[in-house]
């Protein structure tokens, strides 16, 4: 696979669109796994997701753009399911197994876009709501948090220089390395990668996969992004999410 300029592809975010997601795999193994079961059984059941920010300190409307925001949210209602997807999630094996997508899912899955969303400002935060049937809302829970989170790193780049951020990249890529060795030093350890809905960027979580795969080996067991997996032959990580049993607790009779 070719190298990313990372330094580069982050200088070149000051003047012009770079999508921060890219592929509707870029997201969590276990939305694919959870999305199968809520289509088969809970097709007509509606669900909302939101922001919340937690750290009500860091006022993310002061810092995100709403216009870039709202560029990048629009970009990912554009993505579908490509052909080189759809054969790699019906021809995988997973955790073992084969066709564990059945053929009916995928080919709905195959025509699946991401739903509207509703995007204001309340007191320096984002108020970001997706409403709607259950089974296409919950797809959005990764792409926007990753959207979220890679804004606000450009945002805080932004006053660097193509040199200033070479020199960044070139010491997290050492830290990253030396950790990777001082890993591969323990014997039995198992390393996986769930950093999807908190990265820096795409490009970064890209690297870091790529660092432990070639540093750590059999060691690295794989990584809950789809996309990831898929692109460096790792095994694609993880099972289900405390979103079921919140939806579930909603729905069931409060007598029992």
């Amino acid at each position: 696979m070719a190298k990313t300029d990372i330094a580069r592809r982050v200088y070149n975010h000051t003047w012009k669109l770079d999508p921060i997601v890219r592929s509707l795999l870029d997201t969590d193994f276990y939305k694919l796994l959870m999305l199968q079961m809520i289509w088969g059984m809970y097709p007509k059941v509606d669900a909302t997701f939101s922001l919340i920010n937690r750290t009500t300190s860091v006022r993310l409307a002061d810092e995100i753009d709403e216009g870039e925001l709202r560029e990048q949210l629009d970009h990912a209602r554009t993505l579908r399911f490509s052909k080189k997807e759809m054969i790699w999630l019906g021809g995988n094996n997973f955790y073992g197994r084969k066709q564990i997508f059945e053929p009916e899912f995928l080919a709905w899955l195959e025509g699946f876009r991401l739903p509207e969303y509703e995007l204001s400002k309340r007191d320096g935060q984002y108020e970001l709501t997706f409403s709607g049937a259950w089974m296409y809302t919950t797809l959005w829970e990764i792409p926007a948090l990753a959207i979220i989170n890679e804004l606000r790193s450009r945002a805080a780049m932004r006053a660097f220089g193509p040199f200033a951020l070479d020199v960044l990249y070139a010491r997290a890529k050492s830290k990253m390395w030396a950790k990777t060795e001082r890993l591969k030093a323990l014997p039995g350890i198992r390393i996986s990668d769930f950093g999807t809905r908190r990265r820096h960027s795409f490009l970064w979580q890209r690297w870091c996969v790529e660092a432990l795969k070639e540093g750590i080996g059999e060691a690295f067991t794989g990584t809950s992004n789809v996309l990831l997996a898929m692109d460096n032959d790792l095994e694609a990580l993880g099972t289900n999410a405390h979103e079921l049993p919140m939806v579930f607790a909603a729905l069931a009779d409060s007598e029992k």
